[in-house]
């Protein structure tokens, strides 16, 4: 995605911004996850290679990944929200999503494998009366992780940026070929999150808290209807983070003035404009001066041809003479004729 995935990772990677996304996705806009409650996680991982020419395994680094830590029933809770972002449709998406979920449940699981392994190499398991107050079990030992131990919930989103309604798959049966009832049951399925501004209502983004709700209703009118949006919101103004987004996603190409601590994106269309405008003159202006300097030289190479045949030359020492070329000659007579 190059220029379009880096703005997206520093547009969304403000907390204000992300609890929004997930707010929507999870509880309806309903403002659950508070942005103070968000910690940036290590976005890179080691994915095992899959599919036609697979090689050695590699660094996949996610486009977001934040934990988010409230208190349920007076308990930490945590929870681990990923976004990956997609200018086209990806037609392996739920594959490769499941993939990083799964590889970050599994760096749970040896993260609490060398715990346990760094605990009973400790001498502090020993109290005072000569008890061990840590202690595993054969299977527990084995696998690394406790009988009462859980993981962390991983959810993923995926970010269409595209414009266009997201015409892969959203689940991992979508891309499976089961015909057979009994089969399937014993397949488990893996759902995509999918957040797509092309396949929502326009009321939709109103459930939105900030910005991002303007600047996801741009991005579903982008191939048509953005300019409408725009004079809907005549009287907003949108934070430059947002205008930076929208205008390096889009490829709008506005400028902008802040006024009273925001963009008003419909004045940055104006602007717009009225550069295209004065650029256009300018243009057309040069462009006339050096028609009228080609015209002249022209004239001139035609006046010389002419002299030349008035005192007797030829008409190859003529066109040599005058430097006048076969095309330009006969186009010039065509015109006095």
């Amino acid at each position: 995605m190059g220029r379009t995935d880096t703005q997206s990772r520093h547009y969304l990677s403000a907390n204000s911004y992300f609890s929004d996304l997930f707010n929507y996705v999870l509880y309806n806009g309903e403002q659950i996850i508070l942005p103070k409650n968000l910690k940036e996680l290590d976005t890179s991982e080691i994915i095992v290679p899959y599919g036609n020419g697979a090689g050695v395994p590699r660094k996949k680094v996610r486009d977001l990944f934040k934990v988010w830590s409230a208190k349920t029933d007076g308990k930490a809770y945590y929870l681990m929200l990923g976004v990956e972002f997609q200018a086209k449709t990806h037609y392996a998406m739920p594959v490769r999503n499941a993939l990083y979920d799964m590889i970050g449940y599994a760096d749970q699981v040896e993260e609490s494998s060398r715990s346990y392994r760094k605990k009973n190499k400790s001498s502090n398991l020993i109290v005072a009366d000569g008890t061990i107050k840590f202690r595993l079990s054969g299977e527990e030992f084995l696998s690394g992780f406790r009988k009462t131990d859980k993981l962390i919930p991983i959810i993923t989103v995926v970010v269409s940026l595209s414009g266009k309604s997201w015409d892969g798959p959203r689940s991992l049966y979508d891309m499976l070929d089961i015909r057979d009832d009994v089969i399937r049951k014993f397949v488990p399925d893996y759902k995509m999150n999918l957040l797509s501004p092309a396949d929502m209502d326009d009321e939709e983004f109103d459930r939105f808290h900030t910005d991002l709700g303007f600047a996801l209703n741009m991005l579903k009118h982008q191939k048509k209807g953005a300019d409408e949006v725009i004079r809907k919101n005549a009287d907003r103004l949108i934070d430059r983070d947002t205008a930076e987004f929208l205008n390096n996603t889009m490829d709008l190409n506005l400028e902008y003035e802040e006024e009273d601590g925001g963009i008003n994106m419909c004045r940055a269309m104006e602007l717009k404009e009225k550069r295209d405008i004065n650029r256009g003159r300018k243009e057309g202006r040069k462009e006339g001066r050096i028609e009228g300097r080609i015209e002249g030289r022209e004239e001139i190479m035609l006046q010389v041809f002419q002299n030349c045949i008035d005192r007797g030359m030829s008409r190859e020492d003529a066109i040599a003479i005058s430097g006048i070329t076969e095309s330009v000659l006969k186009r010039k007579l065509k015109q006095l004729s």
